[in-house]
């Protein structure tokens, strides 16, 4: 019994402190993310650790090769500048690492969707070890609206209402450090006492481009995290009850 237990492909497991679950997701929509920010894509998948290397991977080669510095200049048309500062022994490298990040994300998706898949016709095998001496996780309902708010307001917030503590240690900390270096919080007070050319001035672009991805994508991870374990805790409601009150005679009309 004991092997045939750890042999089970899990759909979620609940600790006290955060939750993890499985579900079905577009392929294209994680390798989207993947290329918007490079890490991003296996964040969602739940791989910190691949995660974790790629973004950091991404800040610093991106910095070092100054793209997203030619990327502003470009936008406001000097392109000539442009490409005088990208750094060329770098650039090519962060190629290599732009690539990987979308197909591993995406080819990633996939073999976990076939892993739900599995799960799913295997009972829906659930670990949970949901309470500590520090933490309870308790298993309720989210609002995704609320999540996407919380998220928008500090990115990370809305992770941490859905219960994804490891999240909002990811997005938090990338967070503070690129508004912090792209001068964000200084920029928006000078905005606020309508000092608009110092604002603009004191914005570092190179750091100031991460800002509306991981902003972005903090919403949209907080929003999709509620609506799936929304779904999951009416699949295990329904589990519970099928194992505890159905007659396993019954069948259900079609």
């Amino acid at each position: 019994m004991g092997n045939q237990h750890e042999k089970k492909r899990y759909v979620a497991i609940l600790s006290p402190y955060t939750s993890s679950i499985l579900h079905y997701r577009k392929p294209f929509v994680v390798a989207w993310w993947g290329a918007a920010f490079p890490g991003f894509g296996h964040f969602m998948l739940s791989k910190y650790l691949t995660a974790f290397i790629l973004i950091s991977w991404e800040v610093i080669i991106n910095n070092l090769a100054h793209l997203n510095e030619a990327i502003f200049l470009s936008m406001i048309g000097r392109y000539e500048e442009a490409i005088a500062v990208l750094d060329q022994h770098w650039i090519i490298l962060y190629i290599c690492m732009y690539v990987f990040s979308i197909w591993d994300s995406y080819r990633l998706t996939i073999e976990m969707n076939k892993h739900y898949s599995l799960a799913y016709y295997e009972d829906f095998p659930i670990l949970i070890k949901n309470t500590s001496s520090i933490e309870i996780n308790v298993l309720d309902k989210k609002n995704p609206l609320l999540a996407i708010v919380w998220s928008l307001l500090a990115p990370g917030l809305g992770n941490l209402y859905a219960t994804r503590v490891l999240s909002v240690i990811f997005v938090l900390t990338w967070w503070l450090v690129i508004t912090y270096q792209a001068n964000v919080f200084p920029a928006i007070h000078m905005t606020l006492v309508g000092n608009f050319d110092e604002a603009t001035k004191i914005l570092v672009p190179q750091w100031f481009l991460f800002v509306p991805s991981i902003y972005c994508f903090a919403a949209y991870d907080s929003y999709v995290s509620a609506v799936e374990l929304n779904k999951f805790i009416d699949k295990y409601i329904a589990k519970e009850l099928k194992r505890k009150y159905q007659d396993s005679q019954f069948k259900m009309p079609l």
